[in-house]
């Protein structure tokens, strides 16, 4: 009798750690992206990366583009990042420095869309110092609009060079910028 319970004890104990679920690290898609653009050929893999929506903007044959396939290669340095994913949709808050040591925050939106998370939205915000750096995820429409009202509310530098740096580099997947 003894041997009959270790025995379904053992299974009852072994069917619970198989459902098991397993929570996807959008960073290490961002590193994987990272490396693709930087070493390899990212118009060849675009749709591996990035929602169709986003790729609308972006013409192959047009270098100004192209630049919009390689904004996460503006964290040089990667510091500290945070994610939150709910249902098909997440965002990735990654802080670093850029090649110049300069502090930066790039907010990315992913889509899960058949079965794989794909970039849809980006917002690479360049900062004044590293204690602006996001202490959470911060989706990137969220963080624009934060900029925006921060702006509207002269809370930012008055120099506009200042502005051009977030607002160029800005792509909003469902209008043109």
């Amino acid at each position: 009798m003894r041997l009959i319970l270790s025995i379904l004890f053992t299974l009852v104990i072994s069917s619970c750690s198989v459902h098991k679920s397993e929570t996807v690290q959008l960073f290490d898609v961002y590193n994987k992206l990272s490396q693709e653009t930087k070493y390899g050929d990212i118009l060849a893999h675009r749709n591996e990366y990035f929602t169709s929506t986003y790729l609308k903007e972006v013409n192959p044959n047009d270098k100004d583009s192209i630049f919009l396939l390689r904004l996460t290669n503006y964290v040089d340095e990667k510091l500290s990042h945070y994610q939150s994913i709910a249902d098909d949709s997440a965002c990735l808050s990654i802080n670093g420095t850029d090649e110049n040591k300069e502090p930066l925050s790039l907010h990315i939106e992913y889509k899960k869309t058949n079965g794989k998370w794909l970039i849809n939205y980006i917002f690479v915000h360049f900062l004044e110092n590293s204690s602006y750096f996001s202490k959470s995820v911060i989706c990137p429409r969220e963080a624009e609009k934060n900029i925006m009202k921060l702006m509207h509310n002269k809370t930012l530098h008055t120099d506009p060079k200042s502005y051009a740096p977030f607002v160029a580099l800005r792509y909003n997947a469902t209008k043109a910028t």
